[in-house]
């Protein structure tokens, strides 16, 4: 009996029956402690270790675990890199159950020793994703991709395919983690095509549908989710039973088809026009249809793509806008208008209700006039774009065209699609000014003096101005108040500090942590640490874009180097807080 042969058996019996594959290892372990075989017994703790990971028995797997460090401490291999490869089989155990800190600690240790492996040794790829895994589940994206790309680079090198597969998969999780989609699922995909051609379906094949289902979800396409879904559902079920992964794709199966059933409101305009709207335009107008442009834009929740059931009870249902130059206006606006406004009020079963404040959101409209509504004058100069209204040019550019057959309203959406860059840089001094001045400082001399409905609102202001600053490195324009958080979800730089803005706004009142003589910095306040994180994470990207080069903590000290950045002289010499 040699490990070879045992691991041909177990390969074999895993393809088979989880449960027969359970018995031999306990019928070798049984074995190997009647021979005193440590090598052996090594071995298969190591794999019960795995087995109890992927079936979900917490307490069987911590007492392998404590039998199997014991046995290296026995044996002095606790320092070896056998050691650190059972350090790395618990750690992954742990982190499947959650228990963080235990899997942090024995991954610390497993680096230190493999420090020992040459840099593209194939054992450190498989270190390098575990690890990175639990990072992601940690949040810690930055570290966690870092670790991913050295797997991927060190298996390609390596010319493993199936381990190649595998690090696309964990790589790809990363990049979901932090909403770059895109680069996700060139990831997974590349991962699926080589699991199909060089590698068996396993866990990590099932875990590469899930990622791309994640893909297709992200980008609303929830028919293709769903289908990847079930497929990876029915591969955990048949090979390793109804356990923790099985649970969490079925729950993320079941919410992409509770998604699905909900009706969103650009493309139930988009149907409706080309129903009705398109047919009556040919109709009726037919002479003035080039000079048309037709599409959903403007004020409400179904114009960012944002609405949900709550957002049908008002202003939502069947519609379009109309836009016409000027002459074509005055010549056949009102009859146009009494035209749409013979189309069926019911559409796919709804009614569209409109409320009092949201009348004139469809219908048909003059350019120019229809524009104004939303800003006084088109912003010609850099002063009219500082000081142009934010939630007036999104609601100038979002939404959807349906058709523009004369171009202008095109035009017109593509020049106020984002602020000129002079402008972007202002108002990014502007918002790390406000960080640095509400959370850095205010918040801090409001809590040593007991205020606590002022420190609130310093804190609440942090929140805001990070949220305008996270938009503006997107290039992204920042919704009504109710919606910016939720849109960071179209956001992909500084994504990951999401969770560390919405654990900001839930933790309880730190009053008891502070008193006169407390350091304005005061670490005891997990705010103050979740202030002071956030604010390192915006200085990396301010270094990211060349925009600063100083190491300072406080943000504040940073703004007059973004502002030499700033080429118009105009722009540049206004105060900080302007814009």
């Amino acid at each position: 009996m040699n490990i070879t042969d045992i691991q041909k058996t177990l390969d074999q019996l895993y393809k088979e029956s989880l449960d027969q594959a359970y018995e031999y290892m306990m019928k070798i372990a049984m074995q190997a402690m009647q021979d005193q075989n440590d090598e052996i017994l090594l071995f298969i703790l190591n794999e019960l270790i795995g087995y109890y990971r992927v079936t979900s028995k917490k307490a069987e797997g911590k007492k392998i675990a404590d039998q199997l460090i014991h046995l290296l401490y026995a044996r002095n291999l606790e320092n070896s890199i056998a050691g650190a490869t059972s350090y790395l089989n618990i750690a992954t155990m742990y982190r499947a159950f959650d228990k963080t800190e235990s899997a942090l600690k024995l991954y610390q240790l497993t680096d230190k020793i493999y420090e020992q492996l040459p840099e593209n040794d194939i054992r450190r790829s498989a270190f390098y994703n575990n690890y990175s895994l639990l990072y992601l589940q940690l949040k810690e994206y930055n570290k966690a991709i870092a670790l991913g790309e050295k797997a991927l680079a060190i298996v390609a090198a390596n010319k493993n395919r199936a381990e190649e597969a595998v690090s696309c998969v964990n790589l790809a999780q990363m990049y979901l983690a932090v909403n770059q989609i895109d680069k996700a699922k060139k990831l997974v995909e590349r991962g699926i095509d080589l699991f199909h051609r060089y590698t068996e379906k396993d866990s990590h094949y099932f875990s590469a549908l899930a990622a791309l289902a994640q893909c297709h979800y992200r980008r609303n396409e929830y028919d293709q989710a769903v289908v990847l879904y079930e497929e990876a559902i029915a591969g955990v079920e048949r090979v390793y039973g109804r356990n923790k992964d099985y649970e969490t794709l079925t729950a993320n199966r079941d919410q992409i088809l509770a998604l699905s059933k909900q009706r969103k409101g650009l493309e139930l305009c988009r149907r409706y026009y080309e129903t009705f709207g398109e047919k009556m335009i040919e109709e009726k107008f037919k002479d003035e249809k080039p000079y048309m442009a037709v599409g959903m834009f403007g004020f409400g929740s179904d114009c960012l793509g944002y609405d949900d059931e709550i957002s049908q009870d008002h202003d939502f249902g069947g519609g379009f806008c109309i836009l016409l130059p000027e002459p074509v206006y005055s010549k056949i606006g009102k009859d146009l208008q009494e035209a749409y406004d013979q189309l069926p009020e019911e559409f796919d079963g709804i009614r569209r209700m409109t409320s009092f404040h949201g009348q004139g959101r469809v219908g048909v409209f003059e350019i120019n006039a229809f524009f104004e509504q939303f800003l006084q004058q088109i912003p010609q100069t850099l002063s009219q774009w500082l000081y142009a209204d934010e939630n007036a040019l999104l609601n100038c550019t979002n939404g959807m065209i349906f058709a523009d057959h004369y171009g202008e309203v095109t035009r017109i959406r593509e020049y106020l699609h984002y602020y000129p860059e002079d402008v972007r840089i202002k108002k990014i001094v502007r918002a790390i000014a406000k960080m640095a001045q509400s959370g850095q400082y205010n918040y801090a001399r409001c809590m040593k003096r007991g205020q606590i409905v002022a420190a609130s609102m310093a804190l609440y202001e942090f929140v805001d101005q990070t949220l305008s600053l996270i938009y503006l490195f997107n290039r992204k324009y920042k919704p009504y108040y109710k919606w910016s958080f939720y849109g960071l979800k179209d956001c992909t730089i500084l994504y990951d500090i999401k969770d560390s803005l919405e654990q900001l706004v839930l933790l309880p009142c730190q009053q008891d942590k502070w008193h006169r003589d407390s350091n304005p910095v005061n670490l005891d306040d997990p705010k103050i640490r979740i202030i002071e994180y956030i604010c390192q994470r915006v200085i990396e990207q301010l270094k990211a874009e060349g925009l600063t080069t100083l190491d300072h903590d406080f943000l504040e000290d940073h703004t007059q180097e973004v502002m030499n950045h700033i080429k118009d002289p105009g722009i540049r010499c206004k105060h900080i807080m302007e814009g």
